[in-house]
């Protein structure tokens, strides 16, 4: 595997510190379809074996944008790689569109999955899968597909839906997360308080049918956890980043524990 490596200097959003971060990108993982990746591995500190986390990306929201930033320095602060990626049709010229049953992007984050799983500093039993909305809805599908994933960490969920014309959310948890109630990994749910894309009476609603292994967190902001009005917006992404990648990084660390 063929990897140019960079060093950056990353805040800490724990502590205010700032501590070094490897970040490299790999440009050597095809997916099934013959096409090659965008692939970018964030590794803390050291060079020992390292648990790892798969994170896809949303629709639109691909592997640069603040969430993505920000959670995986809070990863690598953790002793977690996190190995992020921009989907094959993201990064093509022109840029094209998710496949209906999303087929292809699944093979995107399994190809991502199977580098993961064979570089020489991932612990390859130690991988959890993780996703930002549409990212979430794939990730899923691919703890379903592989019984060796740890477990999932899912970003702004897509769980309902307003309709046109209504007040009340409708319920989309069943075609995007089908068959959750069987499911015994640990997952956790992240989400925004004023989420379009998923209302936190259906998020906690569905995520009862398997309180044992489920976990639940809401934060302030909305489906990239922005608060997009009054002076203070700024401010408010920050704290709510900060709140996102505490929890989700505490999750992983749990997760990828002895």
């Amino acid at each position: 595997m063929r990897n140019t490596s960079t060093c950056i200097v990353a805040a800490c959003l724990f502590t205010g510190a700032l501590a070094p971060a490897a970040r490299a990108a790999d440009d050597n993982v095809v997916n099934a379809r013959g096409q090659r990746l965008a692939v970018q591995v964030d590794w803390p500190s050291g060079d020992s074996k390292v648990p790892a986390v798969v994170l896809a990306p949303g629709q639109g929201y691909h592997m640069a944008l603040p969430a993505m930033e920000a959670l995986s320095r809070a990863l690598t602060q953790q002793g977690v790689a996190v190995f992020r990626f921009n989907w094959a049709y993201f990064s093509a010229e022109p840029k094209g569109q998710p496949s209906d049953d999303l087929s292809r992007e699944l093979q995107d984050l399994q190809a991502v999955v199977a580098a993961a799983r064979r570089h020489p500093r991932v612990v390859p039993e130690n991988l959890t899968v993780a996703g930002k909305s549409l990212g979430s809805v794939v990730a899923w599908q691919a703890l379903a597909a592989d019984a060796k994933l740890r477990g999932a960490l899912l970003l702004t969920p897509i769980c309902s839906r307003v309709p046109k014309g209504d007040t009340v959310p409708r319920d989309e948890t069943s075609e995007n997360y089908p068959q959750f109630a069987q499911e015994r990994r640990p997952t956790l749910w992240v989400a925004g308080d004023r989420d379009p894309l998923c209302a936190t009476s259906v998020l906690y609603r569905f995520a009862g049918a398997q309180a044992q292994t489920a976990r639940v967190a809401v934060v302030g902001g909305d489906h990239s956890f922005e608060q997009r009005t009054g002076s203070s917006a700024e401010a408010a992404l920050k704290r709510n980043l900060a709140a996102v990648s505490a929890v989700s990084a505490g999750f992983v660390a749990e997760l990828a524990g002895p």
